[in-house]
């Protein structure tokens, strides 16, 4: 439960501008990897993208948004999934609206205040930079 809501929010937020590039799906990869069975990320990545991207499709970008922050609120996992959840935002260029909008949605359904979504977003946006993931970097 903790583990879909967290990996989910990441998801929506990649998904946000259109599309999920390489980049986003490495560092996806790479989260899945940490937080789960390691062979997860290979053996099954794919199967739980389309089928996160079924969900988005079915229910509508805010439906699932609200899910995710009311489970991510309901686990007390709300930092966790907000942080990975804009860290894919920051992989591939600077924060897009879209993205941001996505993000905010996912916050005020786990209540969380616009200050406290800056923090956690400025903290990923320096982790990343740290990892050489941003362009130039």
């Amino acid at each position: 439960m903790i583990f879909d809501a967290v990996v989910e929010a990441a998801y929506l937020v990649a998904a946000a501008d259109g599309t999920v590039d390489s980049r986003e799906l490495d560092l996806l990869k790479e989260a899945v990897q940490t937080i789960s069975d390691p062979e997860l990320a290979d053996e099954s990545l794919d199967e739980l993208l389309a089928d996160l991207a079924d969900l988005r499709s079915a229910e509508g970008v805010s439906a699932r948004c609200a899910a995710v922050g009311q489970t991510l609120l309901a686990c007390e996992a709300v930092d966790e999934g907000l942080y990975l959840a804009a860290s894919m935002a920051y992989v591939s260029q600077a924060i897009a609206r879209s993205e941001l909008g996505v993000l905010e949605k996912i916050a005020a359904a786990a209540h969380v205040s616009g200050a406290q979504v800056a923090t956690i977003a400025a903290s990923a946006r320096d982790e990343v930079g740290r990892m050489s993931l941003l362009p130039g970097g």
